[in-house]
Formats: structure tokens, C-alpha cells, sequence
């Protein structure tokens, strides 16, 4: 079977804003940031609703285009490369976990953790072999069929979470990963994050607005009004 272990990658970002149009009025989500994330850190991406949080981690995602400035991924400017090239860093390079898990409702847990795999055209055996391995390792073996309805909150970020990984990306960005669990599933799920990262050795970028949550990263970026305003190691 493929090894699933993956490399972190280390993110650049020069002077990178964001403008929105918003009812006929322009938006200033990002103004002028610039960030060098080494390879395999775990950094927090905090500060109030509003500040740029999930804005920048969309620019990372390569989710969204910068209105100006550069996004570097392992070397590689990637604002200016076309939309099926990003796709490809995208499926190949970066995992993403959500708040809300968004997983398919009527897919077996097996299956959404196939899905990257799949639009890799990965044969079906390797997709299964791939998909059963990274579920155990969440601890959700004999849990490979059933749909999300039969989980709990904390499974089935659990299984959000092997979608992720699945393909070995060097980069894991979640997107407040623990906003709608309970204090308890909320510490199972980060301590399995970290325990993952250990592993995996991937770079893992997490926005939350709980400072219990951020204080767990090895840094701490903070946002205002779309500007970082401060860094704590």
C-alpha cells in the first residue's frame, strides 16, 4: 500500500490584500500581509469575526486570489498560475476542515474519505486500502460504513479530517475545526490533529476565536480589520 505519510510545506506571503465588492461598495478583507510560515509548524490564525481569518486561509488554500501581492507555496508563486494548475497543488498539496465538516450526507464515511482519491484517479483497491488505513488512524475503524446521520459531532470531523489527510498533504488548514463540538470532543479532536502532525509531519494553519484553542499552536497570528497586528510565539 502507498506510504500515507506526507512533508510539510512552508507558505509565503508578500504584501497579499483581498478587496470585495459588496452591494455596489468595496470591502477591504486583507491589507498589505505578509507572513512566513515554515515548513511543519502549527500556527494559530485568531482575532475578531470579520478580521481576515478565513480570508487569509483561503489565500493559503488557494481558495482565493490576492487583489494584489504574491502567495508562495514551497517555492512556487501560485497567484498567477492558471485554475487547473491551483486545482492540482490544491488536491495534491493542501487538505482542508471545516467548521461544519461538509461531508456528504449520503456517502459512507468510507467513501468521503475516498473522494480526493478519486478525482486523483486512484484505482479503487489502493483508494480503499488508502481511505480504511487513514480512518483507523482517527480511530474510527469498524465506523468505514456508516453515513455522517449515524455519527456523532466529533466522528464525523473525525472522518473530515481523514478526507483530508488521505492524499499526504504537506499543508492541513482548518477552518475553526471544533466551532460546533462540545468542550470535550473539541480537545479530542485537537489532540488528535497534534498527534497526526507528529506523524505526518505536515504544516497545520488553524483560525479559531477561542484563545484556549490557539494557545495550543507553537505561534499565534493576529488579525484586525484585515491587517496581522501581532505574532506570540
Amino acid at each position: 500500500m502507498t506510504d500515507l505519510k506526507g512533508k510539510g510545506v512552508d507558505v509565503d506571503l508578500r504584501k497579499v490584500s483581498r478587496l470585495f465588492q459588496v452591494g455596489g461598495e468595496t470591502f477591504q478583507a486583507l491589507t498589505d500581509v505578509t507572513l512566513s510560515i515554515p515548513s511543519g509548524v502549527h500556527w494559530s490564525l485568531v482575532g475578531a469575526s470579520g478580521s481576515g481569518k478565513s480570508t487569509l486561509l483561503y489565500m493559503m488554500g488557494l481558495l482565493e486570489r490576492p487583489s494584489s501581492g504574491e502567495v508562495w507555496i514551497d517555492g512556487q508563486r501560485t497567484d498567477t498560475l492558471k485554475t487547473g494548475e491551483r486545482a492540482l497543488i490544491r488536491n495534491r498539496r493542501i487538505g482542508f476542515v471545516f467548521q461544519s465538516f461538509q461531508l456528504i450526507p449520503r456517502t459512507t464515511s468510507l467513501e468521503n474519505v475516498e473522494m480526493p482519491l478519486l478525482y486523483r484517479k486512484v484505482p479503487s483497491r489502493e483508494r480503499q486500502e488508502r481511505a480504511r488505513a487513514i480512518l483507523a488512524q482517527v480511530g474510527l475503524s469498524g465506523r468505514e460504513n456508516h453515513y455522517p446521520s449515524q455519527l456523532s459531532g466529533g466522528q464525523q470531523q473525525r472522518v473530515a479530517i481523514a478526507r483530508a489527510l488521505v492524499t499526504a498533504p504537506g499543508l492541513v488548514l482548518a477552518d475553526e475545526p471544533t466551532g460546533n463540538l462540545d468542550s470535550a470532543s473539541s480537545k479530542d479532536i485537537l489532540e488528535l490533529l497534534e498527534h497526526l502532525r507528529s506523524i505526518h509531519r505536515f504544516t497545520l494553519i488553524l483560525v479559531t476565536h477561542d484563545p484556549q484553542v490557539a494557545s495550543r499552536a507553537e505561534r499565534q497570528i493576529r488579525l484586525s480589520d484585515g491587517r496581522v497586528v501581532g505574532g506570540e510565539p
